[in-house]
């Protein structure tokens, strides 16, 4: 009984800007608030938060409060009220954090696409350029997918010839590629 009145006298006490009083309360509730708040949002520093939020709150609206007994059914319910301000505010921050990982995923997949096509297109001219028997080589090889066997087969060349092909085809292409790069 005695320390529900305390509590009315202490809230009066705060009503009138009473600083001391209201340390009284934080010092009173501090550690029961926080294990109720860190027991739902398992996070030491978001409920550290909070109940700087929540304390802050109720001194700057202490002139509002009335109470029967005990500070603490208020306390929990403005503490309460603070998380899921929280978790609102979070979702918000989610929703829009995602919305810009989407948009970065859409823009990185769109210059992918991009260069992959501009790729594409150099190496095209490069095998445009390349002599008939090595071009026919390197295009039976990899867009054909063909083994060196049926390529020397059907062009009626050795398979060594095919092989030398193959690879000087592909020493121009990355060297095409470098100088693209630089």
């Amino acid at each position: 009984m005695m320390r529900k009145t305390d509590d009315k006298e202490l809230l009066n006490a705060i009503h009138l800007g009473d600083i001391h009083a209201f340390k009284t309360i934080f010092d009173r509730y501090w550690k029961p608030l926080y294990s109720l708040v860190l027991a739902i949002t398992k996070d030491d520093e978001l409920t550290k938060d909070i109940l700087q939020n929540t304390f802050s709150s109720f001194w700057e609206r202490r002139k509002t409060f009335i109470i029967e007994d005990s500070l603490l059914p208020l306390l929990n319910r403005m503490a309460r009220n603070d998380i899921i301000n929280q978790v609102r505010r979070n979702k918000v921050r989610l929703a829009w954090e995602e919305e810009l990982v989407d948009e970065l995923r859409l823009s990185m997949a769109a210059d992918a696409n991009l260069i992959a096509r501009e790729l594409s297109a150099e190496i095209d001219s490069e095998i445009v350029r390349m002599p008939v028997n090595m071009k026919h080589c390197f295009q039976m090889s990899r867009q054909d997918d063909k083994t060196i066997k049926e390529i020397a087969t059907e062009l009626r060349l050795s398979e060594q010839t095919v092989k030398n092909n193959i690879s000087e085809a592909l020493r121009r292409l990355r060297t095409h590629i470098r100088l693209i790069e630089s």
